[in-house]
């Protein structure tokens, strides 16, 4: 009975602790705000933490001047887009400019985050695709 004992204790603490030590937060999630919206960012968990923190900003810099300049048409665009129930923008492995995904998400590639100038190449190439309807409904 005690040997029985002994052995669920050590498994409760050993459950504990494996509970406990998971991480709130999962890695490569952020958000950024344009166009008076909360958007959540999330990378892929292979990009590391400083690429990802550096990619984000770079989104940030993007939309902060996308917000700054789109005029009308363009803006309401823009607000339909970050409205859309679930919208994220996904930074994934690789070099692709932006696009959308079949949930309407926008996806984009860390390398071409990185490689390129938040201003004028990224937010150009998104308002390219906001501008083609590629988010529209």
């Amino acid at each position: 009975m005690k040997k029985i004992l002994i052995i669920l204790i050590i498994g409760l603490a050993l459950a504990l602790a494996a509970f406990s030590c998971k991480d709130p937060d999962p890695p490569n999630h952020s958000t950024i705000t344009a166009f008076g919206k909360t958007i959540t960012v999330k990378g892929d968990a292979s990009i590391s933490t400083a690429n990802f923190n550096t990619a984000r900003g770079k989104l940030q810099e993007a939309m902060t001047a996308l917000n700054t300049i789109s005029p009308g048409l363009q803006r309401d665009k823009y607000i339909s887009m970050v409205n859309r129930t679930g919208f994220a923008i996904l930074i994934k492995t690789g070099n692709a400019s932006p696009d959308v995904d079949a949930n309407k998400s926008m996806t984009i590639g860390v390398d071409y985050l990185l490689a390129n100038n938040a201003e004028p190449t990224i937010a150009q190439a998104i308002d390219d695709k906001v501008y083609a309807d590629a988010f529209a409904d």
